[in-house]
This record gives C-alpha cells, sequence and structure tokens, in this order.
C-alpha cells in the first residue's frame, strides 16, 4: 500500500488535533474549549510554544512545520499564523460554502464545507490566489459536503459525507497550480443517514468515524477500516450491537496494528486488527454496506470521574496524548503509550 498522510479538521469538539500524518515535528493540543496550543515533545514530556483563541465555531489544523490555520465558521474568516516568521495573515473566503474541514499541505490551503455553490476550494499561500476545485456531479446535489481531506505523496482526496451514495474523489497533487480531479469512487456505508466525523490515516489503514440513525436501533457510532486506497476491504465497529453494551465512540487514532478509541462511557478502548478482518470481506465484495466486526474484542480502561476527549498521536512515538475532562470542564493530559 501507499504511504499515505491524511487530514481532517472539525469544530473544537471533534477537531482532529493528531494523527494528521504530515512529517515534522509540531501538533496542536486543546487546553480548553477557548485556547489551544503548538506543541513539541522532547524528553518525555510537552514542551508548548505557542497558544491561540478560538471558539466553539472554530475549525484549525497545522502544518506541523510552520504555519497555524484557524477558520472562524461563523464569519468565513481565516487567520493563519506562521509562528516561525512571527506572521499573521488574515483571509476571507470568496466563494459560498459552509466549510467543515481544513487542511494545510506545504504552500496550499483546502477547504471542504457543505454545499452553498461549492464545497471544496483552495488557496496558494505563496500566490495569495484563491481557487474552486472541480466536483463531479454525482457530488453537486442537495444536501452533499465535504467532511474529510485526505493527501499522500501525489493526491489529495475528498471524502463526501450525508447523503447516499457517497464518493471518495481523487485530485492531483503534483501540480504547483490548482490542483486536477483524477476520478472518483462511491464509498460503503454503515447504515441509514449517515454523516462522517473523523478520519484517521496510517501507512497501512485507513480509519473513518461516522454516525447513523434508525428508528429501530436509534444513534450508532461507527469506526470503519481500510486496509487499502481502493476502499474494497473493511470492516467496521459499531457502538450498539445489543442494548447490554451500548456506549459512544467520541475520538480514535490508529497505530501500528491497533485501534485506540476514546469512549465517553468506557474509557480507553484497545482494539487488535487483524488482516483476516479484511480477508472475510472479500464474499461481502458485492455489498454496499461495511461487515462489522464484534466489538466485544475491544479492551476498555475505565476513567472514574473524567472523560477522554480527544486522543492525540504525538509526531515520531508511538505515545498517544489523552486530553481529559472532569465534572468541572477542567482540562488535563496524560500522555500514554501504546
Amino acid at each position: 500500500m501507499k504511504k499515505l498522510i491524511a487530514i481532517l479538521t472539525l469544530f473544537y469538539s471533534l477537531t482532529a488535533l493528531g494523527q494528521n500524518g504530515v512529517k515534522g515535528s509540531y501538533f496542536l493540543l486543546l487546553n480548553n474549549k477557548s485556547t489551544i496550543s503548538l506543541n513539541t515533545f522532547k524528553n518525555s514530556a510537552i514542551l508548548e510554544h505557542k497558544t491561540f483563541d478560538i471558539t466553539e465555531k472554530s475549525i484549525f489544523t497545522t502544518d506541523k512545520k510552520s504555519r497555524v490555520a484557524i477558520l472562524d465558521t461563523a464569519q468565513n474568516s481565516i487567520v493563519l499564523y506562521d509562528f516561525l516568521l512571527s506572521k499573521e495573515t488574515n483571509l476571507t473566503i470568496p466563494y459560498e460554502l459552509k466549510p467543515k474541514t481544513i487542511l494545510l499541505f506545504d504552500s496550499k490551503l483546502f477547504i471542504g464545507g457543505e454545499m452553498g455553490k461549492e464545497i471544496l476550494i483552495q488557496y496558494q499561500i505563496k500566490k495569495n490566489q484563491w481557487e474552486k476545485l472541480e466536483v463531479p456531479e454525482e457530488v453537486q446535489m442537495w444536501g452533499k459536503a465535504v467532511d474529510d481531506l485526505v493527501v499522500n505523496d501525489s493526491l489529495l482526496i475528498a471524502i463526501d459525507n450525508i447523503v447516499t451514495p457517497k464518493y471518495v474523489l481523487f485530485y492531483n497533487l503534483k501540480s504547483e497550480a490548482k490542483v486536477e480531479l483524477v476520478h472518483f469512487k462511491e464509498l460503503k456505508h454503515n447504515g441509514a443517514y449517515e454523516s462522517i466525523h473523523q478520519g484517521r490515516i496510517t501507512e497501512t489503514y485507513i480509519g473513518l468515524l461516522s454516525d447513523t440513525y434508525s428508528g429501530y436501533v436509534g444513534a450508532t457510532n461507527h469506526i470503519t477500516i481500510y486496509n487499502n486506497l481502493d476502499l474494497t476491504n473493511s470492516f467496521a465497529l459499531s457502538s450498539n450491537q445489543n442494548d447490554k453494551n451500548y456506549h459512544n465512540f467520541t475520538d480514535f487514532v490508529l497505530t501500528k496494528d491497533k485501534v485506540v478509541i476514546a469512549s465517553k462511557e468506557k474509557g480507553l478502548g484497545i482494539f487488535e486488527i487483524k488482516e483476516s478482518y479484511f480477508e472475510k470481506t472479500n464474499k461481502y465484495s458485492n455489498r454496499r454496506s461495511n461487515r462489522r466486526e464484534d466489538i466485544s474484542k475491544i479492551k476498555y480502561t475505565k476513567y472514574n470521574n473524567q472523560v477522554i476527549t480527544k486522543l492525540t498521536l504525538i509526531p515520531n512515538t508511538s505515545k498517544i496524548v489523552l486530553t481529559l475532562e472532569d465534572k468541572k470542564g477542567i482540562f488535563s493530559n496524560e500522555i500514554i503509550k501504546i
């Protein structure tokens, strides 16, 4: 499988602060509901370099090298920081869309969102130039959105949301100019009214956190794991497979052969990925839904009087930062090794 890099950034309560895959030493942490910090990791300790103010309407990301972008979704305005040059640039999105995700990669800023007139645009930082990206007719129907953005060495990948059928759009990143649409592929689903919230990528696996709703079983969270860019072999972990084991997935990361899960009710979960789980999908190849794996295989550690609000993978390590919130709303960070 090709080496992959992923970035997904959503509202602060769902912001993907870790595992964006971009090479670099800097990472973001949620300090509290109004502040994020830019950090590095040295001598087994987190070093905070700079803090930034956010609101509940903010989405944000870093390129892990020199830039942080914070987008105010209420105003469709962006503050772009180059923290090594102590430079701040203020931008206003010149297109009609409702932003849901923002991505910094090299000298380009990508924004995906809900259909206004556009759902995917880019800003070229060096040229100070905005451009809208081509979107297939199949993804231009009402209700469509881009909630996930992924890049690898040569591709920008946008994941369509909510309205079935869902699609994955592939764009050529090699050009210094506007990226061009290469092809698109239909994505398997987990149920009715599915909404994708978070994405995680390693060199081996792709993972998506989503939720569905039906009148029979109610709301269900799903973590779907794929083992290649074709998105053909997959399995899903679904939160409410039975009433006695009902719980929510609030965040997750992928590391080596494990899915690390934050659950509001159960704490920190570890699920070991086996290749046989993907092999089982071969006989389901004509199905348009993902096969479910048994969630009793998830091993949980309970955190009393605290809720894990975020999981952040520290770059270049196998360590994860747990962002914990107590009953008084006070945040703290704990480093664990997986």
